[in-house]
């Protein structure tokens, strides 16, 4: 079912169930490549064999950014893009084949996703939506079915499924299949899991306590494999190749009371090993993989909206972590995506804060150091992604506003 949305559309209250309810990374080791296309999710972009929280098809590449050696400055457009009610995440791609940036956002209290097709200069066409299931939480662009259109799957919280969306290629797509998983699913990531060159996609339940799994036959179709991997409370997810042996491995971020991060190096045939935890502030929200200090292994960022932290966890390129170090960011961090705003080859971080009604970006550093750039401000900032959206090779941001019902665009300039 489709339905077009009024082309602006304002609302200023915060949904009230917000409290309660509830990546360019560096050129990694390439070892054997696995079929993963993915472009600034997220959000969060991939990298090698990697992918983070978002992924797409075919596109506009988010991946490489301008060379702004002196700075990246970012200023609110005038204009922003009405969606559906209470979109909570936004990914970005080209889903009609224009080359343009096209966005996705899913609307949690509309139980559906809004399309915004991209005009190449920040703007964006009226939205369609498509009906998921029960309140969407995360969407993913990916070529589920290998036709070479891009394809839409989205977690559906309150559903307990993941809805399937088969692209036309034209920026249109089908009827949504859902498939059945655990309770709460909350984050969901797109990666061939099992190495037989298909998609897959793995769903973070936070009520069923597990990363499950949908087997992908290369047709669109999945084998669900619930909880293959068992952790407490899962919020966020990652799905890349922290060891370095080309097999997707996993992470989580737990929402629970004593929070912790949660690892487990797949085998490459769409089983885990032994999960180890690392300890971190109470209730993580979402998660990030990047190669944040710029020694070309991957690390981890995770926010607590317990605390109001940004945590990074620095990854020793053979599946293990360090201690985190912290970070302050506004009231009600509620996610965190990674991406290279400046061009510099290390990946930056963008942390979205519901109550403090931010956007705030953090530099990283060969050094290892973050460093906050700005603070932007975006009434019921709930996920910032970044793309390529005026088609002048500088990265943009495009925010999920729930509290306003739209996505706010921020047009990034070199100093």
């Amino acid at each position: 079912m489709t339905t077009r949305l009024s082309a602006k559309r304002q609302s200023n209250h915060k949904k009230n169930n917000h409290k309660q309810s509830d990546h360019k990374l560096s050129n990694h080791r390439k070892h054997r490549a696995r079929r993963v296309l993915t472009l600034g999710t997220i959000g969060a972009l991939a990298f090698g064999a990697s992918v983070a929280a978002m992924a797409s098809a075919a596109g506009p590449s988010t991946t490489a950014a301008a060379d702004c050696a002196s700075g990246i400055t970012f200023t609110r457009s005038d204009t922003s893009a009405a969606v559906g009610d209470n979109p909570r995440h936004v990914v970005t791609g080209d889903l009609d084949g224009d080359g343009n940036a096209d966005v996705v956002a899913a609307d949690n209290d509309a139980d559906a996703v809004s399309v915004l097709l991209g005009t190449g200069d920040g703007t964006f066409g009226e939205a369609t939506a498509y009906t998921v299931g029960d309140k969407p939480y995360q969407t993913v662009i990916a070529d589920l079915d290998a036709d070479g259109s891009p394809d839409l799957a989205t977690a559906d919280f309150d559903g307990g499924t993941v809805s399937v969306l088969p692209g036309n290629g034209d920026g249109t797509f089908g009827d949504a299949t859902r498939y059945t998983v655990g309770g709460g699913a909350r984050s969901l990531v797109p990666g061939d899991i099992d190495g037989d060159g298909n998609l897959d996609l793995a769903v973070a339940e936070e009520s069923g306590g597990g990363v499950s799994l949908l087997l992908g036959d290369g047709t669109g179709s999945f084998t669900v494999d619930l909880e293959a991997v068992t952790v407490t409370r899962p919020h966020g997810l990652a799905l890349t190749d922290f060891d370095g042996d080309g097999d997707l491995d996993v992470a989580t971020a737990s929402v629970a009371t004593a929070g912790g991060v949660s690892v487990a190096l797949g085998n490459g045939d769409g089983t885990f090993g032994d999960v180890t935890q690392y300890a971190s502030v109470a209730r993580l929200y979402s998660i990030a993989p990047g190669d944040f200090d710029g020694d070309g292994e991957t690390d981890l960022a995770t926010i607590s909206n317990g605390s109001n932290t940004l945590e990074i966890f620095t990854g020793n390129g053979d599946g293990t972590f360090d201690d985190s170090v912290a970070y302050t960011t506004s009231a009600l961090p509620v996610s965190v995506n990674a991406a290279d705003l400046d061009g510099d080859d290390v990946t930056d971080v963008l942390v979205s804060s519901l109550n403090g009604d931010s956007v705030t970006v953090f530099q990283g550093t060969s050094g290892g150091a973050l460093t906050e750039l700005a603070e932007l401000t975006g009434d019921g900032a709930y996920e910032a992604a970044a793309a390529d959206l005026t088609s002048d090779g500088t990265q943009d941001l495009v925010v999920a506003s729930s509290a306003d019902d739209q996505v706010d665009v921020f047009t990034g300039s070199c100093d």
